[in-house]
């Protein structure tokens, strides 16, 4: 295990607050611009709304206690380090896979929605042409360095944001009521199945606000900066997301905004017309919103991978980190050829249940771990406590419940192979992963100091008795 511990500690700490913001907003922010509008046959504009505000509830209560845990446990692995602190290994790697089979997957969904609106433009390009190129690019920029990439999202979610503000305020006033809600009074479509249909979409409108703790060992002040850029994030989120889908269906309407593959443009293009000013810079500039998120998407599977090999649990290569960057480049290059693959084989719509399925897996362990450690270990040092304690991870808890079998009405077949992911997984980690692990990564380092003290406060019990 020597070679791993001279690459313990190597990332470079250059995240101030702003910085937080700027990529939890980002990482998001594609979320308005593709992927939410495919739920919406089903439910409708209020059920879709219905659903938007179940989801924002449970990332808000989520929030605020992954705020709590990121000031506790500071590492890279952040989900699969507070679940390895609070249930053991084996709940830590099946956090950990969640978590990367969110943002693997993540990835190639939103390449194919650049190729949407870069076909709104030039209908000529080809999407895999158009994915390839993003990765190819936004890989090249976070093996150069996590500051370099800040500056750069900093720069795009400004652009991003602006043009869905300019949005609002063209679309607002030429808002067709009808549209939102029909006079023949068939307000949602397809009633509770349709609400309950709609939220993976509705995720999607928030999906990866969660990856920030992920960079806590590259904050310069994670126990103060890690919760301001979490909430401030996901406040701004909520206010996106109902305006939104609210100017969006209620320009365009239902049938065109459930198949769009640009549904920003597209909306614009049905009020004002295919040729009007502002459904052509969101077609082409819109594109800054689903770029950002691309870039941060990519950060977000590469930390946890990264976080992952290091610790033993998948293979040590995913680890290498370049000398002179100090970023992990494997981490970085190989998940990439596999999203795009997943691009040329898969649809958005199917991808987002696998996506959304892996993420919920994560916050239902996420929410467990703020309880257990309160309980288990009330004495570690909380420098953010969460609001209303216990109620807001149980709320958050509840609804990830009620979500993670939402796939199960929008798509049976992807239900069973999100489980058939994770039952491989399993397998994976009893038979070899298990047996490599390695004590000298910080959350494992971390973990042990934990089973030294049960071990003192114990004393009767071997150690082997209150390990996992």
């Amino acid at each position: 295990m020597s070679s791993k511990k001279d690459e313990i500690i190597v990332l470079k700490k250059a995240l101030t607050p702003i910085h937080l913001w700027t990529i939890g907003v980002g990482i998001v922010i594609s979320g308005n611009y593709f992927g939410w509008n495919f739920g919406l046959s089903q439910s409708g504009y209020l059920g879709m709304l219905i659903a938007t505000l179940f989801m924002a509830i449970m990332y808000l209560t989520m929030t605020l206690g992954i705020s709590e845990l990121s000031t506790m446990l500071p590492y890279a692995g952040g989900p699969y380090s507070f679940a390895r602190r609070a249930m053991g290994r084996y709940i830590g790697f099946i956090t950990g896979i969640g978590v990367v089979l969110q943002y693997v997957i993540a990835a190639p969904i939103i390449a194919i929605g650049i190729g949407g609106y870069i076909s709104f433009l030039f209908p000529t390009v080809p999407t895999v042409v158009a994915a390839a190129f993003m990765y190819a690019l936004f890989m090249g920029v976070h093996i150069i360095g996590i500051k370099e990439y800040a500056t750069i999202e900093m720069v795009l979610v400004f652009i991003a944001l602006g043009l869905l503000i300019l949005m609002y305020f063209v679309g607002l006033p030429q808002i067709n009521v009808a549209h939102l809600f029909p006079a023949d009074g068939d307000l949602i479509p397809g009633g509770f199945k349709g609400v309950w249909s709609a939220l993976p979409y509705a995720m999607w409108l928030f999906l990866a606000i969660e990856m920030l703790p992920m960079l806590s060992e590259e904050t310069r002040n994670v126990q103060k900066d890690m919760p301001k850029g979490l909430i401030s994030g996901m406040v701004t989120l909520l206010v996106l997301s109902i305006l939104t889908t609210t100017v969006a269906i209620g320009l365009a309407g239902i049938d065109v905004m459930a198949v769009a593959e640009d549904p920003l443009p597209a909306a614009i293009a049905a009020a004002f017309g295919k040729t009007y000013w502002l459904a052509q810079i969101l077609a082409s500039v819109g594109l800054v919103g689903l770029i950002a998120s691309f870039s941060g998407v990519i950060l977000a599977y590469s930390r946890q991978v990264y976080a992952l090999s290091r610790a033993g649990y998948l293979p040590s290569i995913l680890a290498k980190m370049h000398k002179k960057r100090q970023t992990p480049y494997m981490a970085i290059i190989l998940p990439g050829f596999i999203g795009l693959i997943l691009v040329i084989l898969f649809n958005p719509d199917d991808l987002i249940l696998i996506s959304t399925f892996g993420a919920l897996v994560s916050y239902i362990t996420m929410n467990l771990s703020v309880i257990i450690l309160r309980k288990k270990e009330p004495n570690l040092p909380r420098a953010f406590k969460t609001p209303l304690y216990p109620l807001t991870p149980i709320v958050s808890l509840v609804l990830s419940i009620i979500a993670i079998f939402a796939s199960f009405f929008a798509n049976f077949t992807f239900f069973i192979v999100s489980l058939a992911v994770f039952a491989a997984a399993s397998i994976y980690y009893w038979v070899w992963a298990r047996h490599q692990i390695n004590e000298d990564a910080p959350e494992e380092r971390f973990a042990k100091e934990e089973m030294i003290q049960l071990d003192q406060q114990v004393s009767a019990k071997p150690m082997e008795a209150i390990r996992e």
